[in-house]
């Protein structure tokens, strides 16, 4: 009952926020907590309604198209606000993008603008040789026990990328959210480290042990299922597991083929190998207590709020299959690195160095320095929602209320767009940006420092404000699409235009896209003159797009004006 009041006060909300359905609403909801987006990004950016309606959505509810640098991940969602999953609406959902994106939309069915260019942006990414990974959500607000288990299991194992949430799902996901914001209770855990059984003789060690500096380090062997254990108790005073993994690094990934692999590993006849297979599990505890020898044959480390910082895969499978069958981890091991400190730039420095295959949320890690502090309290005051950590679009009170909001990363990239005068780099390269910010806002060598030094008198406060009414503007505007496609991959070179030409944005628009216009036809003109294609994709990511408005406009950038 709880849950469906909870769920259904956010539909009521989203329904008279944007004037939908109950089923466009269901959509907006699910997309929002899967992709932990604003609302406002959902509807606007990745949701393929338009004008209020799906009409000629291709059967597609919502694409989000997350590329940054050398990496591109396409989500790709479909919804349905029923009780029953059969076999035929889950095969149409597949069939439905294998027609658009696989084959191109080889049956030349009638798409809707944002569903066309999506599928313009993806061709391009992929001409131009990269590949994108595709991860298909279908997610229905039924329950799926009460379903035919043999289809959901036939179609995932058919199709890797499918992931397939109900009901349920959806509001562990909103829920898992919005506890990420809230305190974790403290965790005192015993490691019960395993001795050698090499070493009988005399010392049968268990530890490896050393300090530098005010930082120390463990390093022992521990059984699988003591690893659960740790994970059971967490569960029992925190009500969750997610909060014994750091915030730094991505959440599970469900079943890819890496998590296969090790979960393969662990149910084969080989197990007992799997200290020599993995990589271990590293975790950073505050406080530690280390035996001075053994005790009554054991090696007992004792912990205080034990934080899993790398490893967050291994542990989940492990997880998972305990909470099957934990006779399957009977004879399992697994390395542990365990260090003791409460040095938030400690901490930093060895969850990056431990997660070199994991992209690092660096929006996480400066959501709680001081200038996203004031930067927050700034937009709130404007009655703007904005939201600097993941959870935040739950847990937010203006976003609760629906009201207008806005991601953190969102912001800093039309900020370096406009501000910084690199539209180029702001669409490239995200994690990057957001790795400088980071950087800046503690080195008092980086050239950012005095923006990002969390002073508040900072410049940076009122040019965040600035950047984002520019963003709203554009995505407003892209939405009427007065102009041709190339509309919908330059915001971030329309945002630099607008703030260099210092007009009101509403005549300041006309102008620098007709530029626009004019500058893709001369590129087009001379691509084609070297028997070479032209791409929006390609272009707009290129500092080419950005000198060619320059010398059309007689903008000056900012290193030649100093």
């Amino acid at each position: 009952m709880n849950k469906e009041l909870f769920i259904n006060g956010y539909l009521e909300r989203i329904e008279k926020k944007f004037s939908l359905s109950r089923n466009f609403a269901f959509e907006i909801l699910a997309i929002t907590a899967l992709l932990d987006q604003s609302f406002d990004e959902v509807f606007h950016n990745i949701s393929t309604i338009v004008n209020g309606n799906g009409e000629h959505d291709g059967g597609i509810d919502g694409i989000y198209i997350d590329e940054d640098d050398n990496e591109c991940t396409m989500h790709v969602f479909q919804m349905k606000n029923g009780k029953g999953l059969g076999d035929n609406v889950l095969s149409k959902f597949v069939n439905d993008y294998r027609n658009i994106f696989v084959y191109g939309n080889s049956t030349n069915i009638p798409l809707n603008s944002k569903v066309k260019s999506f599928l313009e942006r993806y061709t391009n990414i992929v001409s131009s040789g990269k590949i994108v990974d595709v991860k298909l959500y279908f997610i229905f607000s039924g329950e799926k026990e009460k379903n035919d288990q043999a289809i959901i299991e036939r179609h995932q194992e058919e199709n890797n990328e499918l992931a397939i949430y109900d009901i349920n799902d959806l509001y562990d996901r909103i829920d898992n959210l919005i506890s990420e914001n809230k305190k974790r209770k403290n965790i005192d855990f015993s490691f019960m480290a395993e001795k050698s059984n090499i070493s009988l003789k005399r010392d049968p060690q268990a530890l490896i042990s050393f300090q530098i500096q005010n930082v120390k380090a463990i390093n022992f062997r521990l059984k699988a299922l003591d690893l659960c254990q740790l994970l059971d108790k967490e569960k029992e005073i925190n009500k969750r597991i997610d909060t014994v993994f750091s915030d730094n690094i991505r959440g599970f990934l469900k079943y890819n083929k890496t998590n296969k692999n090790i979960k393969e590993t662990l149910e084969s006849n080989y197990s007992e190998y799997f200290p020599f297979l993995n990589n271990g599990i590293t975790i950073i505890s505050e406080k530690i207590k280390i035996p001075n020898d053994m005790q009554a044959g054991y090696y007992p480390i004792e912990t205080t709020n034990p934080v899993i910082v790398n490893g967050l895969q291994t542990t989940s499978v492990i997880y998972d299959i305990y909470k099957d069958d934990r006779t399957k981890l009977d004879g399992v091991y697994v390395l542990i690195r365990l260090y003791e400190t409460s040095d938030p730039d400690i901490v930093d420095k060895i969850t990056d160095a431990t997660n070199t295959q994991s992209p690092i949320s660096y929006r996480d890690k400066i959501s709680n320095r001081n200038f996203n502090k004031y930067t927050k309290s700034l937009f709130e005051s404007n009655n703007i929602g904005y939201l600097a950590k993941r959870g935040d679009t739950f847990e937010n009170t203006l976003s609760k209320q629906l009201n207008e909001s806005i991601q953190s990363d969102i912001v800093f990239k039309f900020w370096y767009a406009s501000y910084q005068e690199l539209p180029e780099f702001a669409k490239n390269s995200k994690s990057k940006l957001l790795e400088e910010i980071f950087e800046a806002s503690s080195d008092k060598s980086h050239r950012l420092y005095s923006l990002f030094n969390g002073s508040k008198d900072s410049p940076i406060y009122n040019q965040l404000l600035k950047s984002y009414e520019i963003y709203r503007f554009i995505v407003r505007k892209r939405n009427e699409n007065i102009y041709n496609d190339f509309i919908n991959y330059a915001d971030e070179l329309i945002s630099y235009g607008i703030y260099k030409l210092q007009k009101d944005f509403e005549e300041a628009y006309p102008e620098i896209c007709n530029s626009i216009k004019d500058i893709i036809d001369e590129e087009k003109k001379f691509l084609e003159g070297k028997n070479l294609t032209y791409s929006h994709n390609g272009y707009f990511k290129s500092a080419k797009s950005r000198y060619d408005l320059n010398k059309k406009m007689d903008f000056i950038e900012k290193n030649e004006a100093q």
